[in-house]
């Protein structure tokens, strides 16, 4: 590739040049979007929205009555509770989907009324507002009207829900108290009459010292025993973890160790295990445990672990003596408290019964005047803040327009992406850079597209020589055209290479078919003639010769007539007279001056085998002699690839011109045509680039050549045309 920047101009230069291929990608991916969206449209569904307010109570009663008797829920558990079967029963009976004196049993024993449930089910969804105590309730339906009657009957019947069961939770409340209130002023009075029964007939009122000090130090060493029985089995099962370990199980006596309180004797020995089995699992890091250190470390825990061992041991003794000890004391108490009245021990049982019920009466008569207080208010938290609108337009189907826009940005990346990727496999050449590049020869001429894209008016054309000659004749019959201007600025470039070359006989050639070598080489042979050179033109092209209908010139003779000796070089030589003789016209030759300098040689009498024609010492003689009368002659060869007679007529001529026609040959073919001229040793002097399209060429071509203020054509042909009326043709065809 060429090692040139790439700028701007270059990627609008790929763009123009692919210009098709991206609009049919966009018109093909907009019309596929919106064909794909409208058969996958879906049916249009409607959205209501409506949105109710959570307010917390802040009346007396929240705040005697504290969170156990009114909470503050969770806004994700009131979304979830609207959506509820109560909630939904309530909207359902509100929207007259069922009836409403149906009870909540009896709907859930019909599947009819369940199945209508389900569907508002399906309609509705709760959503809470992050950072807000607003929850807003959307509906979903086929029909808008129906939509916005479900959300605002869904956030209707929530409030009334919520009102309900606030006040509901307070009536019951109230009626609970009220009956443990009964219950407990039976059970008070019941005990009371007990112990007021149990004086009177054991004439007991109160029980001595002595007694209640006996039984307040029973119940003190019994208490005491059972701590005291607890430590001990503590601390026997801590030995039994030690007898069943085995060596390096840390984790058991890391768990067993940290259950140690601080004033436990064996809580410094815990410490100082812990200690060593850190360190020990440090050293297991890098070493294994078979080094002297961790052995060293394994013979300190066991000497830890057995000194903890005698520790626990020396406790348990401990234990196990204040337990015998408190066991015989428990014992003394016992006989001692045997020894007490029975009457006076029902007495203290009766008295305690007594206090527990007056306690509870108590509480109870608390918590009744509360609730009194929080039923005189009525507790409503809901309120709806933005009832539900019909909407007008569905939500789930997409804009129309925003479809076509999508699939037109789309299909136009799709279009650039496939036009870069075509232009980066494209193996041919679109550049000066690039052919200069490769053939490391000059770009001499750039010609531009000069053929029509009209089919019809080419195929007409094919019929019609004489549009085809004024179509090929750029330089002739379009002189004010870009054609003309490329052909003379290729002019110029051939009379400074002359210069360096100093040849005349110059073959125009290209690599295949179709790229154009003779509709160049007539132009370049006309320009050069215009410019007051004498120029030779030779058409060598013997198998497929274009040049003498070009001109409307007889086949033969021609130059195979003269190789094979049946004439002399200068009878088969036409000039302007035979030109004007043919189907050219004396109108047509004279519209511009020069045709009186261009001598053409016709191919002649197709021969069986060109090449040796070619390639016959004739031909080379016939080159010499008529390189003395002419400033330039340029041969018309055939494509180098196809057949020989190219190279055979390379080796001949002063220099060799290659046609190429851009972005229909590729790399390698250039290439092969190069070696095959090296091998002859043919000299290449410079390329021709043809059918260079705007999009494709430089951007000076968009600036035509009349803008330098050229005369008109239409007033040059009626000039030319009106003198040559005044001419006696007879005399000229004489």
């Amino acid at each position: 590739m060429a090692q040139y920047d790439v700028d701007l101009r270059d990627y609008w230069r790929i763009i123009r040049k692919r210009k098709a291929s991206i609009i049919f990608m966009v018109v093909l991916v907009a019309i596929c979007s919106y064909g794909f969206a409208k058969f996958k449209e879906p049916v249009p569904l409607y959205k209501a929205t409506a949105a109710i307010k959570i307010d917390r109570s802040a009346q007396m009663a929240s705040y005697l009555t504290g969170p156990y008797w009114l909470q503050w829920e969770n806004m994700e558990t009131r979304a979830y509770i609207i959506k509820s079967f109560p909630v939904l029963a309530k909207a359902a009976k509100l929207l007259e989907w069922i009836p409403k004196d149906l009870s909540a049993e009896a709907i859930r024993n019909n599947r009819k009324y369940l199945a209508v449930i389900e569907r508002l089910e399906s309609k509705v969804e709760a959503e809470h507002q992050e950072g807000t105590n607003i929850i807003d309730i959307r509906a979903v339906s086929q029909d808008p009207r129906e939509a916005t009657m479900a959300a605002n009957a869904v956030a209707q019947a929530y409030r009334e829900y919520n009102i309900h069961e606030k006040n509901k939770k307070t009536f019951e409340t109230k009626n609970f108290i009220e009956e443990q209130l009964r219950l407990t002023s039976v059970n008070l009075k019941g005990a009371e009459r007990e112990l007021q029964a149990f004086k009177e007939g054991y004439a007991l009122i109160s029980l001595d010292a002595q007694t209640q000090n006996t039984l307040d130090r029973l119940n003190a060493v019994e208490t005491e025993y059972e701590k005291v029985k607890v430590q001990s089995e503590e601390v026997a099962s801590q030995l039994r973890n030690l007898d069943n370990g085995k060596k390096g199980t840390t984790g058991k006596f890391k768990r067993m160790f940290l259950s140690a309180p601080p004033d436990s004797p064996v809580y410094g020995l815990k410490t100082k295990l812990s200690e060593l089995f850190l360190k020990r699992r440090t050293l297991l890091i890098n070493l294994t445990e078979k080094h002297p250190q961790v052995r060293e470390i394994d013979d300190q825990i066991q000497a830890v672990i057995q000194e903890t061992k005698k520790e626990l041991n020396s406790l348990l003794r401990t234990y196990k003596a204040r337990e015998k000890d408190l066991l015989e004391k428990i014992g003394r108490l016992r006989e001692e408290n045997q020894r007490l009245p029975e009457k006076a021990l029902q007495l203290v049982r009766l008295q305690r019964e007594v206090d527990l019920q007056a306690s509870l009466y108590s509480q109870l008569k608390e918590k009744y005047q509360e609730t009194l207080i929080q039923e005189s208010s009525k507790v409503e938290e809901v309120s709806i803040v933005k009832p539900a609108v019909p909407s007008t337009q569905p939500y789930n189907v997409p804009s129309k327009l925003m479809i076509i826009t999508t699939g037109i940005a789309m299909g136009f990346v799709v279009g650039l992406v496939f036009a870069f990727l075509v232009e980066v496999f494209d193996t041919s050449m679109g550049t000066i850079e690039d052919v200069e590049e490769l053939l490391e020869v000059p770009v001499l001429g750039v010609i531009p597209f000069l053929q029509d894209d009209d089919k019809r008016k080419e195929r007409t054309e094919r019929r019609d020589p004489a549009r085809t000659r004024m179509r090929d004749l750029v330089t002739h019959f379009k002189p004010e055209s870009m054609g003309a201007e490329a052909f003379r600025a290729l002019r110029t470039n051939l009379q400074f290479l002359r210069l360096e070359t100093k040849g005349k006989v110059f073959l125009i050639t290209s690599s295949f078919l179709q790229e154009g070598k003779t509709l160049n080489v007539v132009n370049l042979a006309l320009t050069m003639a215009q410019g007051g050179n004498k120029v030779l033109l030779i058409d060598a092209d013997l198998r497929k010769p274009l040049v003498h209908k070009t001109f409307g010139l007889a086949e033969s003779p021609g130059l195979t007539d003269y190789v094979l000796g049946n004439y002399q070089w200068k009878e088969i030589c036409n000039t302007i007279s035979d030109v004007m003789l043919g189907d050219f016209g004396i109108d047509n030759i004279l519209i511009n001056p020069g045709m009186d300098n261009l001598h053409i040689i016709t191919a002649g009498t197709k021969p069986p085998n060109p090449s040796e024609i070619l390639s016959s010492t004739r031909f080379g003689d016939f080159l010499k002699k008529v390189e003395q009368d002419y400033h330039f002659i340029f041969i018309d060869a055939p494509p180098i690839l196809p057949v020989a007679d190219a190279s055979e007529i390379a080796t001949l001529v002063d220099g060799v011109f290659l046609v190429y026609k851009v972005g229909k040959i590729g790399r390698g073919v250039l290439k092969r045509v190069k070696s095959n001229l090296k091998n002859v040793n043919a000299k290449l002097v410079g390329v021709i680039l043809n059918n260079v399209k705007s999009e494709e060429g430089p951007e000076y071509y968009r600036y035509h050549s009349y803008y330098y203020g050229h005369e008109s054509k239409s007033n040059k042909e009626y000039n030319i045309k009106s003198l040559f009326k005044k001419i006696d043709k007879s005399k000229i065809h004489r």
